[in-house]
């Protein structure tokens, strides 16, 4: 179906190929909240990048959290933070980041480390990629 198309399908069908999640999400923060709270997450997943890097360098890696999985994380939802400010969008991959890094330091069998880590990652970078379809459709205009 090309975009010519779009115009004789029903707004409620094109609205629907987003699906409900992609549409709660889309809502918008009021005023400057949506900038502060992603000030914050990225300031928070600052402090603890420097803290493992840190405990990595003095040698005591098993002290806190893995220098990598923080590295990637943080790296993750600060940017999807950054991008999509205007709204709440990035919780599912706060959601996701948040449960790798505790995956990550919980001692499970080495199957299941694999299986729940590969499970949390592929739930953060879904949550990245809900997160840009929802500031996508927030800055179309509702009707």
């Amino acid at each position: 179906m090309t975009t010519t198309d779009n115009a004789h399908r029903p707004a409620t069908e094109i609205d629907d190929e987003h699906g409900a999640l992609v549409r709660s999400l889309s809502a918008t923060l009021p005023g400057p909240l949506g900038s502060i709270i992603a000030t914050i997450i990225v300031l928070v997943f600052l402090v603890l990048g420097v803290i493992s890097l840190v405990t990595t360098w003095t040698g005591n890696a098993d002290d806190f959290l893995p220098l990598f999985q923080v590295s990637v994380a943080a790296t993750v939802v600060s940017l999807n933070a950054l991008y999509a400010r205007k709204t709440f969008s990035y919780v599912i991959t706060l959601i996701g980041a948040v449960l790798w890094l505790w995956v990550s330091v919980t001692p499970f069998l080495p199957f299941w480390q694999v299986v729940l880590q590969a499970l949390t990652v592929t739930i953060m970078m879904a949550g990245a990629v809900y997160s840009l379809a929802a500031v996508e459709l927030s800055k179309k205009p509702r009707f």
